[in-house]
Parts: C-alpha cells; sequence; structure tokens
C-alpha cells in the first residue's frame, strides 16, 4: 500500500520562479507564517504580489494563490481541531482506496480566520481548476466536508467532482506527477457526497460540462 498526501505539500517559495521577491525565506507550508506569528511584513507582501499576477491571468500565481489558501484552512484546521490539517489516501495494489480526511471545524462561520481560509480556498482551487486537475478536485473536496456551510457552493463543487472523475477515472489520463488513482478514489467520493445534494435535473448539464472539460484538457507528462 502507498501513502499519498493529495494536494497540501511543503511548498518552499523560494523555490518558484513566480514567487518574487517577498517570498525569499518563506514556507508556504509554515502554519506560524500563514496564521500570522511570523514574517508578517514579507508574507503579506508576497501575497499582495501574487494575487496582482494572479488577476492578469498568470497560472503560476492563480495555482500558487490557491494553495496558499489551501495550506491556510489546514493551519486553522489543525489549531481548532487537533487534528492534521491534511488528506490522505490508501490505496492498495487491487485498486481499492480508503481516504481519511481531517476533522472540519465546527461553527467555522464564528471563526474569522478560518472562515476567510475557507472561502478563499474554495474559490481559488475552483478557479486555477479550469486549468489544474488537482485543484479542480482539492475545491470539490472542501465544499462537500463544508456543505453545510456553503449551500450556495454545492452545484459548482460538484461540477469540479465531475470533472477529475472524468479525468482521472474515465479517460485515466496523467496530469504531471500526481496519482491519478488517489485523484480519482478521491474524486468518487466527492462526487457520491455531492450527488445527493445537487437534484438530478441540474447534474444532468453540470456532468455533460464536467466530460467535455475532461476531453479538452490534454494530459501532462509526469516529468511537468
Amino acid at each position: 500500500m502507498k501513502n499519498t498526501r493529495r494536494l497540501l505539500c511543503a511548498i518552499v517559495l523560494s523555490a518558484i520562479g513566480c514567487a518574487g521577491a517577498h517570498a525569499a525565506s518563506l514556507d508556504l507550508s509554515d502554519c506560524d507564517i500563514l496564521i500570522g506569528k511570523k514574517s508578517g511584513a514579507a508574507y503579506q507582501g508576497w501575497l499582495k504580489d501574487n494575487h496582482k499576477q494572479a488577476e492578469s491571468g498568470d497560472r503560476d500565481a492563480i495555482r500558487l494563490r490557491a494553495i496558499e489558501a489551501l495550506n491556510r484552512l489546514a493551519c486553522h484546521e489543525e489549531l481548532l481541531t487537533g487534528d492534521e490539517g491534511w488528506g490522505v489516501t490508501m490505496t492498495s495494489s487491487d485498486g481499492a482506496s480508503e481516504s481519511h480526511q481531517p476533522a472540519i471545524i465546527v461553527d467555522i462561520r464564528k471563526q474569522k480566520g478560518a472562515w476567510s481560509a475557507l472561502n478563499q480556498a474554495v474559490k481559488f482551487a475552483h478557479q486555477a481548476g479550469a486549468f489544474d486537475v488537482g485543484m479542480k478536485g482539492a475545491a470539490a473536496d472542501l465544499v462537500a466536508r463544508y456543505a453545510a456551510d456553503l449551500p450556495g457552493q454545492l452545484e459548482a463543487a460538484y461540477g469540479d467532482a465531475a470533472g477529475v472523475y472524468e479525468y482521472d477515472c474515465v479517460l485515466k489520463r496523467r496530469y504531471g506527477r500526481r496519482d491519478r488513482d488517489a485523484g480519482c478514489a478521491s474524486a468518487r467520493t466527492s462526487r457520491a457526497r455531492l450527488m445527493t445534494l445537487v437534484p438530478a435535473a441540474r447534474r444532468q448539464p453540470l456532468d455533460a460540462a464536467a466530460r467535455q472539460w475532461a476531453e479538452r484538457l490534454p494530459a501532462v507528462p509526469k516529468d511537468q
């Protein structure tokens, strides 16, 4: 069996070309930075610069903006629940999968920082999901977990989960170094949860759009 940390990994900004001067010593996996305990000026400067690049359409910045928000939410989850804020999928040789999700924050709307991180993570991951399969899956996973708090996001999240399902499970395309089997297992879980919350009449056009998205998005070689 193998452990796969699906998306939220340690990312050192200095190793990423688009990070900019503010990022020389910032680590996006460091919760002390992400929740404001240290490097405040450098962190805020990087956020501003990266947001500007993302708004201009830079894909690396769009993706990095989503990763920052996802990691920040994971830090809040770990701080408030005591559960490590990472998702893990266990996949056996026969294809069977079991996923572990971190505990959700109860009454998250009452936790200002966590609530902001959740909304930004869903928004930015969905945006990056237009061209990134992993981000599309992360957006769907979050809404499925926090469905009671995000009723207005259910249809978009179902569409995201359906898109990843088509790409990973049906077309079986590779997207860089991403673990396709784990992505498929996660998409199946999120899609199944969201299916019960979105009326069948609304799922049909979302499934069609998801299929078209998956067919248009090309495979990415493992070394990219």
